[in-house]
């Protein structure tokens, strides 16, 4: 693994799907903490210094959606790509218009989960 990957945190709360992304995102180098809940990010990490957040939109307890906004309101400027695993245009605009970085659909193919945690990632950092 590469040090100088940033930490990726990823919001997951089919465990399944949390294992199968911590293990892609590893096989790129990528430090990853998971997480089945936007709490026990909140409780367990400090968001401002992560790369990026792969982050579900339906999880138990606060949704995607809501931790994008506790974030914002908390002027934490973490790149978050949402993923999904429904087609919901509300959910999407809604997330957009926050700022996010991407909105993918599962499954989603790896190269276009890795393609859009490093744009996410290089515009984080060229916005520094």
């Amino acid at each position: 693994m590469s040090p100088s990957l940033p930490v990726i945190a990823l919001v997951e709360n089919d465990v399944p799907t949390n294992r199968a992304f911590a293990r892609l995102l590893r096989a790129h180098g990528y430090a990853v903490e998971a997480f089945t809940s936007a709490e026990l990010l909140l409780s367990r990490t400090t968001p401002g210094t992560l790369g990026c957040i792969l982050l579900d939109i339906d999880l138990d307890g606060m949704s995607g959606l809501e931790l994008q906004q506790v974030l914002r309101a908390q002027h934490i400027a973490v790149p978050i790509i949402f993923i999904t695993g429904r087609d919901d245009p509300g959910a999407r605009i809604a997330a957009q218009a926050r700022g996010c970085s991407g909105f993918l659909h599962k499954p989603v193919k790896a190269h276009v989960l890795v393609e859009a945690i490093e744009s996410a990632i290089a515009n984080n950092h060229a916005s520094l």
